[in-house]
């Protein structure tokens, strides 16, 4: 087989692979709804999605809200939270199966804690300072616990919430 007969075929297989492979991936984005400025609250310094709606939160002031979306992009808030309803502090913030993690980074102290349908709070247990490690500047849930990282040191640690 000629040299050029050979890189044809070679282009066409990696041509194939590639476009195999793009295929299981989402490849368009559209727009439900927009919001003006204004429509949200200023100050959240974290939003997460959990099992019952969306957690705001911030870690300044500890103020905090509970809202969900429909499927036409319909947000409401249902539950408000004053300044100092939450821990200042929290650095991260995940929910995982078992829970809502609260973590803060400077001093290892942690939470656990779960919103009803209501989107009242309860803190399940509360970890002191030294609980976890600290700096972790990073934590990802997943099907096989949570993963704890350092951006700055590459440190990591996996663990699980029961």
């Amino acid at each position: 087989m000629s040299r050029t007969l050979v890189r044809l075929f070679w282009l066409m297989t990696v041509t194939v692979c590639l476009v195999s492979s793009m295929t299981s991936f989402a490849q368009d984005h559209t727009t439900i709804k927009s919001y003006p400025n204004g429509a949200f609250a200023l100050g959240w310094t974290h939003i997460l999605s959990t099992p019952g709606g969306i957690l705001y939160y911030n870690v300044e002031t500890g103020a905090g809200a509970f809202g969900t979306l429909d499927g036409t992009g319909a947000h409401t808030t249902i539950k408000t939270y004053a300044a100092g309803a939450f821990a200042t502090g929290w650095t991260q913030i995940v929910s995982t199966p078992g829970g809502i993690l609260y973590y803060n980074a400077a001093t290892g102290a942690g939470a656990i804690g779960r919103f009803d349908g209501a989107g009242n709070h309860t803190t399940v247990k509360s970890f002191p300072a030294g609980a976890f490690a600290t700096g972790w500047t990073r934590i990802v849930s997943t099907p096989n616990g949570l993963l704890f990282y350092n951006g700055q040191t590459g440190a990591g640690a996996v663990g699980r919430i029961q």
